[in-house]
């Protein structure tokens, strides 16, 4: 194990949470499915903040958001801070980021609801009220006339070419 993995796992010890390998590092997710801290790229400890103040006070304190190579090009996650250096060395400054991060991280089933909502257009508006659909008069399958044919009398149907069903042979 890592020593930021051991650290981390120090920190979050007073909190319900279950670590998980991923990334290439470990993720540290609250009860309610919601992950709010990692082990990253270069054995990094980072911190899940959704709320904004959160995320300029710990960049204040030395943090920076999580940056890290994918499909051939940088890409950061704004909402992941690195901590700083410093506090590798101060658990208890490290547990008290630990509780806040895991205090401010949205469920897993909030995120994605959030996540559906954000990509609808008209999000947030109230739904349009349900309309009854109306149903199109069945036609008869009596040939034109009145008449039906053997194959209706008899309750039988057309059989496909080659007999059997629309599914494809194994």
């Amino acid at each position: 194990m890592s020593r930021s993995f051991e650290l981390l796992s120090e920190a979050c010890a007073g909190l319900p949470y279950r670590a998980r390998k991923m990334f290439g590092g470990y993720g540290f997710f609250a009860a309610n499915g919601g992950m709010f801290a990692g082990i990253v790229t270069n054995d990094e400890v980072v911190f899940k903040l959704a709320d904004e103040a959160a995320r300029t006070e710990l960049i204040a304190a030395g943090g920076h958001p999580w940056t890290f190579e994918g499909g051939g090009r940088a890409m950061t996650m704004q909402a992941w801070i690195v901590v700083p250096e410093d506090f590798y060395d101060d658990p208890e400054r490290l547990a008290a980021w630990a509780s806040r991060a895991h205090r401010l991280v949205p469920g897993k089933l909030a995120a994605r609801a959030k996540g559906r909502a954000s990509r609808r257009p008209g999000a947030g508006a109230a739904p349009p009220p349900a309309r009854p659909r109306a149903r199109a008069p069945r036609q008869s399958a009596a040939a034109p006339g009145g008449a039906a044919s053997k194959a209706q009398k008899a309750g039988t149907t057309r059989r496909r070419p080659g007999g059997g069903s629309r599914r494809p042979r194994r």
